[in-house]
């Protein structure tokens, strides 16, 4: 046989040295727990799918707009948005769409939700899905707005810019297998979630609340790091809240120690500096008022609150009064019908949805800690304005740390009398427990006068420092512990996604 030419050897060299640079990739990828994008830039036709080709064109015209792979990369999600026919004066109404996919045959959908129900939502939302790391039983949505519409009614509705409504929708996720309790076998549908009586696979929670500027980061790489927990700051106070299927009364998430040495509030000449919070939505049906540890409330409450399905000819559960967001966010709790869940009052040994919210209150503890730990404390006269930002959280020992940046007013020095008060920029380190709710102030910051800076500067250079900590703190996460992250930002910002990528299978949809 006569030897190869020159060119096959050469084909089989560069082959040769393309398989050892992708080794090298996939094994740096093992090591620093993250692959290169640059392995799934070119994919083979053969798992390239055009959406067109799986996805009815009624479904396309319909307004669905896709976001991408569950983690699982059992199912696409996409969500529909309808503000009526008069775009004026008519409420934004969106569901959330799965669909079951299968690389050689058509999408099926096979359960929706509405998103946000039983709010008046009057713009256009930015729209985020998460996944926990591992928590497979639900999902999170964040909307929300940023006041920059031309809407009739939003400005009718909204005359202070400086607050913005943030939304939260919790669902269940369907199940893997057609489901006998949620939807009977005689039911000839491709849904399988649907009228039947299934708490694990039909519950839904939904809450609303205010932020106000600096209006707080978004940060689900910490935010949602915890399985089973979200961290929500709502600018006067961080929530723990906990989502879990319970068979009975006694499990809890958050709290597994005592607050019994949770300190005081501080003393009554140290007023609250941001006035009034937001008017808060009314109180859901079935919401009750859980315990406060001490009150006064102190800068840590606890509740925990269950529910279950609605049992026969029981009546459906009434709307109650006022919830004080210092102690809990007023979340609703309904199945996919929208029926309220009732309350549980009394010993109930079927499943219910536990809802656990262990709540931070960042003015009392900003006072707490100056009083107690800065040495700059004999100068300090008030602060004017606060940012908080998530540092870090460790699941394991159920960590959240916090930077808190402060604008305040203090004295140059404690000799001079009669002096004014300056304006400073300084920063507190607290470490916050969730199995006891217990803080403690790892780091104090100089006062830093501020001089012709305006607010807006000041959180802006603050932030970058944050970013830098984080930066410099920041431990890669295995391939399997990362946050999923689904947006239709590209929509805010006139274009389209141009596939959905599903990585971990190597796996694409074409729009």
């Amino acid at each position: 046989m006569a030897p190869s030419s020159k060119a096959d050897k050469d084909h089989k060299q560069k082959q040769r040295k393309h398989k050892e640079h992708v080794v090298k990739l996939l094994t740096r990828g093992k090591l620093s727990g993250q692959f290169s994008q640059r392995l799934f830039r070119k994919l083979p036709p053969r798992v390239c799918v055009p959406l067109k080709n799986i996805v009815s064109e009624e479904f396309l015209r319909a307004g669905h707009i896709f976001l991408g792979f569950t983690k699982c990369g059992r199912y696409v999600l996409s969500y529909t948005s309808d503000c009526g026919e008069d775009d004026d004066f008519s409420f934004y109404t969106y569901h959330l769409y799965w669909w079951e996919f299968n690389l050689h045959s058509r999408l099926k959908q096979v359960h929706h939700v509405r998103l946000f129900a039983g709010e008046e939502i009057y713009s256009d939302l930015y729209l985020t899905v998460c996944e926990w790391p591992n928590d497979r039983s639900k999902i999170v949505i964040f909307g929300f707005n940023t006041r920059c519409s031309s809407s009739v009614l939003m400005n009718l509705m909204m005359s202070d810019e400086n607050n913005r409504d943030i939304y939260i929708t919790i669902a269940s996720m369907p199940p893997a297998a057609p489901c006998t309790q949620c939807s009977p076998p005689a039911a000839a549908s491709t849904t399988r979630t649907g009228g039947g009586e299934c708490l694990e696979h039909g519950y839904v929670l939904n809450s609303r609340y205010q932020v106000v500027y600096p209006f707080p980061t978004f940060q689900p790489a910490f935010q949602l790091k915890k399985d089973q927990v979200i961290l929500l700051n709502t600018s006067y106070s961080l929530v723990a809240c906990s989502v879990s299927l319970c068979p009975g009364r006694l499990d809890t998430i958050l709290l597994s120690g005592s607050l019994d040495r949770v300190p005081p509030p501080p003393p009554p000449h140290w007023p609250r500096l941001r006035g009034p919070r937001p008017r808060s939505p009314p109180r859901r049906p079935g919401r009750r008022r859980g315990r406060s540890w001490g009150a006064e409330p102190g800068y840590v409450n606890y509740t925990r609150l269950h529910y279950c399905l609605q049992q026969p000819g029981a009546a459906e559960a009434e709307a109650g009064g006022y919830v004080d967001d210092k102690v809990q966010l007023p979340f609703s709790v309904t199945d996919l019908k929208g029926r309220n869940l009732q309350p549980v009052t009394g010993e109930h040994s079927g499943q219910t949805v536990c809802v656990e919210q262990l709540t931070l209150d960042f003015e009392y503890l900003i006072n707490e800690a100056i009083r107690s730990d800065a040495v700059w404390a004999p100068l300090f006269c008030s602060f004017s304005d606060y940012d908080v930002v998530i540092l870090e959280v460790c699941p394991d020992t159920n960590t959240v740390m916090i930077n808190i940046g402060l604008l305040l007013l203090a004295f140059a020095s404690s000799e001079e009398e009669h002096c004014r008060p300056n304006t400073y920029h300084s920063n507190l380190q607290v470490s916050w427990d969730l199995n006891t709710g217990l803080c403690c102030t790892v780091g104090v910051g100089n006062l830093t006068e501020v001089k012709g800076q305006t607010s807006g500067s000041v959180w802006s250079s603050y932030r970058k420092s944050c970013v830098n900590t984080v930066m410099k703190w920041l431990v890669p996460e295995s391939s399997s512990r990362y946050i999923n992250r689904m947006t239709n930002e590209a929509l805010h910002k006139g274009s389209s996604l141009q596939v959905l990528a599903d990585s971990d299978r190597c796996t694409w949809i074409v729009l």
